[in-house]
């Protein structure tokens, strides 16, 4: 089943929002390349809405201690306790087997957002 949420122009790169797709609430994310991804609304730790967290840059590293900011990652924070989750995957980077939340296809077409469930 796909849903189409709203049209491309409504949300900006950056801009997180929550949707409604069936029974489920799902964040929406527009990631700085305008790229779109989907994410479960509702934190697989505590169960806090993902909707109301911050879009930030994945931290990476080769080494220890050498850290930088991912030009291509992006992880969504919890707004209750900080636990991230890729984007891209759903899972934490903390601990991808045990923290991650669903990820739904989404496609763009004729300038609408529609989320697969």
């Amino acid at each position: 089943m796909r849903v189409d949420v709203f049209g491309v122009d409504e949300i900006a790169p950056g801009q997180v929002r929550r949707v409604r797709v069936g029974p489920v609430d799902v964040v929406l994310v527009r990631k700085h390349d305008g790229s779109f991804r989907a994410l479960r609304d509702r934190c697989s730790h505590q169960g806090g809405a993902l909707s109301g967290g911050r879009l930030e840059p994945m931290v990476e590293g080769d080494h220890l201690g050498e850290y930088r900011f991912s030009e291509r990652r992006m992880v969504l924070r919890c707004p209750l306790h900080q636990f991230e989750f890729d984007v891209d995957t759903g899972r934490s980077p903390a601990d991808p087997e045990r923290y991650r939340v669903r990820a739904y296809p989404v496609t763009v077409e004729n300038g609408r957002v529609l989320i697969e469930r």
